[in-house]
């Protein structure tokens, strides 16, 4: 299908007939795709055209013409403007409902799975005020126009001063509204017991924190969180879940699965600071982790320790060198494997140890559920089922979502 003419800055009138995975709803004109952001199934809207690519084009809204009954008014002032937020303007149930379809069409489209198992997405318990961390740019960042640190435009073309942020925890707000000093870029973390943490991500050493930090005697290089009654420490540059209600519900379900699965063995690949090692491995009998951030497998290591675990051994390196090694020293009949890599997936060595090796049940969890459909195709080639997949919104008012899949060795 060829563009029928369409040029930038052209406005013209679109029948939004779906949302595609990433928020942005599909119109055509003579067939031709145009991805437009901020609207839903079923509206007419105006736009005008931002680029024209050989399949589709680009546009911004201009005005709504006929609004959805599922159309809300966003609480962001800054909502269309900041990247971080995709779905303000839909009400929470549909934008569930959103996700459950978009995930089941990844799984056609990409997993090639004629009906897959996807259950409803579970809720997050808050809608709004849930991250516990936001990362900001301040003026050293490439395109940064202003001093007051903020997020990246829609586009991307430059960043936006923020001084509250809806989807943040309060006690993260109440360090936005400070005046903030900050190059590049800063964190800003906090916990369920209300302390906060603010530092740069300098890549090297530890992080420094706010002199309030070191006064009030806390670890100035970890922050702490309590998951399911048991308290963990996690290092600041290390990667921890931004929900922790959502987390929570996601480690429940984590651990139905082991449980009914009568493995003895728990194998957490990509493991972090060992958040499913430790909350699952009082059900086993002894539990593997595989982590190659250096300050994550140590955290790991003392969060075991810490918490009288006795049961555990934790290695440093990548996953996709070590996980060959770690199941061959494992009954794999009464094994599971828990995988939980980053946004890109499952490496190619990894897929490939278990086609060689298949552990009895796999937990597969993800937040990117392409990539998730993609490898569980490799995975039901090398002889697993897919038993289900359960969404998790860990980020809700984003495109965002995370899935727990549960496999069986067929």
């Amino acid at each position: 299908m060829t563009s029928p003419l369409l040029q930038p800055g052209q406005r013209l009138e679109l029948e939004i007939t779906d949302i595609a995975f990433g928020g942005d709803g599909i119109g055509r004109i003579e067939g031709f795709v145009v991805f437009v952001p901020f609207v839903l199934g079923g509206e007419r809207v105006e736009v005008e055209i931002v680029e024209v690519k050989k399949r589709y084009a680009t546009a911004d809204l201009v005005r709504v013409i006929t609004a959805s009954p599922h159309r809300v008014e966003p609480r962001c002032p800054l909502y269309a403007q900041c990247a971080g937020c995709q779905y303000q303007h839909v009400d929470y149930r549909h934008q569930l409902e959103l996700k459950h379809k978009q995930i089941i069409d990844i799984f056609q489209r990409i997993g090639g799975i004629k009906e897959p198992p996807i259950e409803p997405v579970v809720a997050s318990p808050r809608e709004y005020a849930y991250r516990n961390k936001l990362v900001v740019h301040g003026p050293g960042s490439p395109r940064s126009e202003r001093g007051q640190p903020g997020f990246w435009t829609v586009r991307g073309r430059s960043i936006i001063p923020v001084t509250h942020c809806p989807i943040a925890r309060d006690e993260i707000n109440a360090e936005l509204a400070k005046p903030l000093a900050v190059d590049k870029h800063l964190t800003l973390r906090c916990n369920s017991a209300g302390q906060t943490w603010v530092f740069s991500d300098s890549g090297t050493g530890v992080p420094p924190v706010a002199d309030a930090d070191k006064r009030a005697g806390r670890p100035f290089h970890y922050i702490e969180e309590v998951v399911l009654g048991k308290t963990l420490r996690a290092p600041m540059g290390s990667f921890f879940q931004v929900n922790r209600d959502v987390i929570a519900l996601a480690l429940e379900h984590a651990r139905q699965i082991f449980a009914a699965s009568g493995c003895k063995i728990l194998v957490d690949a990509y493991c972090g600071i060992g958040l499913f090692a430790l909350l699952l491995g009082d059900l086993a009998q002894h539990v593997y982790g595989i982590e190659e951030d250096a300050k994550a497998i140590q955290a790991a290591n003392e969060n075991a320790a810490r918490l009288g675990l006795t049961r555990y051994d934790f290695y440093p390196g990548k996953t996709e060198r070590l996980l060959h090694y770690t199941l061959r020293m494992c009954n794999l009949d009464e094994t599971c494997l828990i995988l939980d890599p980053p946004r890109s997936g499952c490496g190619k060595p990894v897929l490939k140890t278990l086609r060689e090796q298949k552990p009895r049940k796999l937990i597969y969890v993800s937040c990117a559920p392409p990539m998730l459909a993609r490898d569980i195709k490799d995975l039901l080639k090398s002889g697993y089922r897919l038993e289900r997949v359960t969404p998790f919104d860990m980020f809700p008012q984003t495109q965002h979502c995370e899935a727990v899949a549960e496999l069986t060795r067929g």
